[in-house]
């Protein structure tokens, strides 16, 4: 799957907070292809935002499935939790992946990353 790809998540869905397939597939066509993504997040914190990001790898972390990417906005590495993502966006634009990205860093001890598994799921 090449090319823009898009997900956004209807009221129902985020009552529920969960997240379908096509999430998924669009963050793994994201990463598989090094393209910039647009999404836009809910964080309990701040509130919604609009980030531009790089994303690197999908993991687990305290039990829930989290997009590490590099982050635009504030110019470091972030991870984001999938059931937080109101929207997302793949871009046309390509990005040359970072060589200090450390998987093992972003995951809970003990985790395997999550990325293999998504790719068997396509």
């Amino acid at each position: 799957m090449n090319g823009s790809s898009t997900y956004s998540r209807g009221t129902a869905q985020r009552k529920q907070m969960h997240y379908s397939p096509n999430l998924l597939s669009t963050v793994n066509n994201a990463i598989d292809n090094a393209l910039v993504t647009t999404i836009e997040y809910d964080s309990k914190d701040k509130g919604v935002t609009t980030r531009e990001i790089e994303p690197m790898a999908v993991v687990y972390k305290d039990r829930k499935r989290n997009l590490v990417a590099w982050c635009r906005l504030r110019n470091d590495y972030r991870s984001f939790r999938l059931d937080r993502l109101n929207m997302i966006k793949v871009k046309q634009e390509e990005f040359v992946r970072r060589n200090d990205f450390k998987l093992e860093d972003f995951q809970d001890a003990g985790s395997v990353g999550y990325q293999e598994d998504l790719e068997e799921e396509d």
